[in-house]
C-alpha cells in the first residue's frame, strides 16, 4: 500500500520520501494472490476494477508479467452467498456463468467438487493470480524512476513530530513532511503510540498458507493454464461474526512447486506487546472473529509461531479434498507458509483509508485483513487524492473508509 501510493503520488509529479523498516513480519510477501472482482458489493467491484486498470499500466513497466490470467470460480455451501454475487454482477454488467459441478468438471477436468457444496457455482473470466515479487519490485522501480534513488529511505522510523512535522529514522535522519501517508499494516497501532493518536481497533492474526505437491509429471495440469482461481464461501459460525472462508492458487510457471491453498482469517489473533490493542478487544473478538470460534482455546498466541499450524492444515487439507481429490493432502507438503493479517474490529468489514480526524495532515492506510493486495493500486491511488485533493474513481469508498466510524468494542 506505501508503494502503491508513492507510485501514484510520483506520476503526478508530487515528491515522496518512503520509509521501509523492513519488517520480515508482513502481509504483501510470497509468491502470490488472487485479483478478482466476485464481491457482492458494488463499491469493492468498481475498486477492482479500478484496480485492474492500475494493474495493466503497471504490466507495461515491467518485462515479467505482474499477473496470470485465470478466471476465478466461487463455490460454496449455501446458496445464498453465491446468489448474491450473481446478482451484484448482473447490477454492473459483469459477465459471469453459472455452473453445476458436472460443469466445472467438463471445463476442468481436474475440479471435482464436492457434494458438500451448493450447485451454483459462480465463474468469472475476471479473475486472476498476482505475482507478488513483480509487483512490488515494477512500484518500486517506476517510482525511483521518477523520484531517484533519494526517494527510498531504508529505516525503521523512531519518532514522529506531528507539531514540527518531521520524521526521525533509527540513524538519525530527521525527513520533514507535508503530508504523513501511514501504511504500516500490522505495525498500525505502534506507529500510533509514536505519533501520540489513539490507538485504532486492529488486531494481528497469523496465518497459513500451504502449498501441495501435485503428482509427478502433472506440473501443467495443475497450473495457471488449467485451473481457475478459486473462492470458498464458509458460512460463519456465528450470524455476528466476520466473513471467513478458502482460496486456491493454482502452480505458477517457473513458481513455488505445488498448489497453494490457504483459509482466510482463521489463524490465530496474537496477544503481543509489539502489536498494541485498544482495551476490549479480547472481549469483541471472541464474539466476532470467526476464528474464536473455530479453534477454541487455541485462539490467541503469544509470539510469532514458526511452526505449521494444525488446526489451519486440517482446515486445507479438507478443502483440498473438496476440490481436488486427486492429490493426496497426506503427504508431506512442498512449502508451508505464515502471514499476518490486520484484522479490524468495525461494526462493517471495510478498509481505512482516511485523513485522521485528529490531523489533517496523517492519512492512514490499513485494517485489509487479508483482503489487500488486489485492491493495492486503487488504494494507493486513494490515498494519494487524499493527499493532494484530487477525484477519485470510485467516489463512495472516502466515506465507506473513514476512520471514524462505528466499531465492535
Amino acid at each position: 500500500m506505501g508503494l502503491s501510493t508513492a507510485w501514484s503520488l510520483a506520476r503526478s509529479g508530487v515528491q515522496v520520501i518512503v520509509c521501509d523498516a523492513g519488517h520480515a513480519e508482513k502481509g504483501s510477501w510470497g509468491e502470490s494472490r488472487i485479483a478478482r472482482v466476485s464481491y457482492a458489493d458494488d463499491m469493492l467491484v468498481k475498486l477492482a476494477r479500478r484496480s485492474y486498470e492500475l494493474y495493466d499500466e503497471l504490466d507495461k513497466t515491467t518485462t515479467e508479467p505482474v499477473m496470470y490470467k485465470t478466471g476465478c470460480l466461487d463455490v460454496g455451501f449455501k446458496r445464498r452467498s453465491l446468489d448474491r454475487l450473481a446478482e451484484t454482477y448482473d447490477r454492473l454488467a459483469q459477465p459471469y456463468q453459472r455452473l453445476t459441478h458436472h460443469e466445472v468438471q467438463q471445463r476442468w477436468p481436474m475440479l471435482q467438487l464436492s457434494s458438500e457444496y451448493v450447485e451454483a457455482s459462480v465463474y468469472c473470466p475476471l479473475g486472476d493470480a498476482v505475482c507478488v515479487p513483480v509487483v512490488l519490485e515494477a512500484l518500486k522501480d517506476d517510482m525511483l524512476k521518477h523520484l531517484g534513488a533519494a526517494s527510498l529511505v531504508d529505516e525503521t522510523v523512531v519518532q514522529v513530530d506531528r507539531q514540527g512535522k518531521t520524521v526521525t529514522t533509527a540513524d538519525g535522519t530527521v525527513i520533514p513532511y507535508s503530508k504523513l501517508v501511514v501504511a504500516t499494516g500490522i505495525w498500525t497501532n505502534s506507529m500510533m503510540q509514536k505519533m501520540s493518536l489513539p490507538l485504532l481497533p486492529l488486531i494481528t492474526s497469523i496465518e497459513q498458507q500451504t502449498y501441495y505437491s501435485v503428482p509427478e509429471g502433472m506440473d501443467e495440469l495443475y497450473s495457471s493454464s488449467h485451473l481457475p482461481v478459486i473462492i470458498e464461501h464458509n458460512p460463519p459460525p456465528e450470524p455476528q461474526m466476520k466473513r471467513r472462508g478458502g482460496y486456491f492458487i493454482p502452480h505458477l510457471s517457473n513458481g513455488v512447486d505445488g498448489v497453494k491453498f490457504g483459509m482466510h482469517r482463521q489463524g490465530p489473533l496474537l496477544d503481543n506487546e509489539d502489536f498494541p490493542m485498544v482495551p476490549g478487544s479480547a472481549a469483541a473478538s471472541a464474539k466476532h472473529f470467526s476464528c474464536c470460534a473455530t479453534r477454541g482455546r487455541d485462539a490467541w498466541c503469544s509470539r510469532w509461531p514458526e511452526e505449521e499450524d494444525s488446526h489451519l492444515r486440517a482446515e486445507t487439507d479438507a478443502f483440498c479434498k473438496r476440490i481436488l481429490p486427486g492429490l493426496k493432502p497426506a503427504e508431506p507438503p512442498a512449502l508451508t507458509m505464515r502471514c499476518p493479517y490486520d484484522q479490524q474490529l468495525y461494526a462493517d468489514e471495510d478498509f481505512v483509508v482516511s485523513v485522521h480526524p485528529e490531523d489533517p495532515d496523517v492519512i492512514i492506510v490499513g485494517g485489509f485483513a487479508g483482503e489487500g493486495f488486489k485492491f493495492g493500486p486503487a488504494v494507493g491511488e486513494m490515498a494519494a487524492c487524499l493527499v493532494t485533493g484530487a477525484a477519485f474513481a470510485v467516489p463512495e469508498s472516502f466515506s465507506r473508509f473513514r476512520l471514524d466510524r462505528k466499531t465492535l468494542l
